[in-house]
């Protein structure tokens, strides 16, 4: 009798922490949960696995090399991070599975890899998720939130960030490139696309398939809803004139702050100010009337390195960068900001530009990890705020670009949007 009471009294406590711990769970404003970061001393995140940086953030199922969120915070002292990881249907909202349907271990876990920086002017600790790990297994394709907070306070996350899982069911073929249409041509690209399902069932693929396809890994410009045009035996045909089609852009500017001791290539100018480094670029120009000049990039992302170490998660250290972007004046109707990965492409007080009418240019100091980065400089209207980043550089068709398509299927009985099948295709690399 006592055994059985201690036990009803613990599962009333569990159950009890249960539903205050789903009470207390961060709820993004629209249901739409973002891929950001909440706290100004948080830096450097990003997604990667352990033997290459440049990877989009989607494993397979049957993937043997795990995926790696790592960040770090300029801070001395470590805190009691925790993290939780939430099922999200196709538009990163919440789905309708709860954690005992998609995931193995426990619902909440503790941040317990991290390091503190060595050698460094400015102290940070490194942190790392890996998924899977020992703690969490995730047995459902789709779409998922890490959700990393501090001391059990889940409604007040510092980041919130977005990985997806895939199942190989169907299989993607697929072309990106010069538009053709030629009112198109010059400017934007075309991503044509072939589903081949095999021997996977779909009922009715103009309702129950979703297709969602980026450029270079940008949420904020997906292309959803495209439906295809035709429907054969195993064979979903996404073949349109104006189904995916994308301002091509241009490509990345370069930025080197791997030295402290040596200027790279447009560096003008290293100097140590109390208590960081500075770096001080050539001044840039705007490029949408220029001509297109081709040059090997990232297509946005970075790489943490340092001349100095082998150790650069947690050897390289933070320098101040001063951007420059030389206009005849001020735009009055918007803002300009500095962006790329690094910055996870938002608009945000730390990548603000302001404008110097005595230099007649913008100008901009932000705090980066030593290493190799990708930037561009976009506008965002005051009336329509919509980032543009052709304002400023230019689009041109001939730019090299990533495309990701993302195949989600919901079925008549599914509970889940199951991510199906998924692709990466090149606009010079077909």
């Amino acid at each position: 009798m006592k055994g059985s009471l201690f036990y009803k009294v613990f599962g009333l406590i569990t159950a009890s922490g249960f539903c205050a711990s789903l009470q207390a769970q961060y709820e993004p404003p629209d249901g739409i949960y973002p891929d950001a970061v909440f706290v100004e001393t948080i830096k450097t995140v990003r997604w990667h696995k352990p033997e290459w940086e440049m990877v989009y953030p989607v494993i397979r199922m049957d993937d043997e090399e795990p995926l790696m969120l790592s960040f770090d915070e300029l801070t001395q002292t470590a805190k009691n991070y925790a993290y939780n990881i939430i099922h999200c249907d196709a538009g990163w909202k919440q789905s309708r599975l709860v954690h005992a349907d998609y995931m193995e271990g426990f619902t909440l876990n503790y941040l317990t890899d991290y390091e503190y920086s060595f050698n460094t002017l400015i102290p940070y600790v490194h942190y790392r998720i890996q998924i899977p790990n020992r703690d969490v297994a995730l047995k459902l394709s789709g779409n998922y939130v890490v959700m990393v907070f501090e001391d059990g306070e889940e409604e007040h996350p510092v980041m919130c960030k977005r990985f997806s899982i895939a199942e190989s069911l169907v299989t993607v073929t697929a072309t990106a490139g010069r538009a053709r249409q030629t009112a198109y041509q010059e400017a934007w690209q075309q991503v044509d696309f072939l589903v081949h399902t095999l021997n996977y069932p779909i009922e009715n693929a103009y309702q129950d398939v979703q297709v969602t396809v980026l450029k270079n890994g940008q949420w904020h410009t997906a292309l959803t809803g495209i439906k295809p045009l035709f429907v054969r035996q195993n064979e979903l045909d996404y073949r349109q004139e104006k189904a995916a089609l994308f301002p091509a852009g241009n490509e990345y500017r370069p930025l080197d702050i791997k030295s402290t001791r040596y200027t790279s290539t447009r560096m003008n100018a290293i100097v140590f100010e109390q208590p960081a480094y500075h770096f001080y670029p050539q001044p840039d120009e705007p490029r949408n009337t220029s001509r297109y000049l081709f040059h090997e990039d990232f297509n946005g992302k970075y790489s943490i390195q340092s001349e100095k170490t082998t150790r650069h998660d947690v050897a390289a250290d933070y320098v101040y960068v001063h951007f420059a972007l030389q206009t005849p004046q001020r735009f009055e109707n918007g803002q300009v900001y500095v962006s790329g990965a690094f910055c996870n492409y938002a608009c945000a007080p730390d990548n603000v530009m302001a404008y110097d009418r005595d230099k007649r240019q913008y100008e901009a100091r932000i705090l980066l990890k030593q290493g190799y980065y990708n930037y561009q400089y976009v506008f965002l209207p005051f009336k329509n705020p919509v980032m543009d980043d052709i304002f400023l550089e230019g689009t041109f068709s001939d730019t090299e670009n990533d495309y990701i398509i993302y195949v989600y299927h919901r079925g008549r009985l599914s509970r889940y949007d199951r991510l199906i099948g998924f692709t990466v295709v090149n606009s010079l690399h077909r």
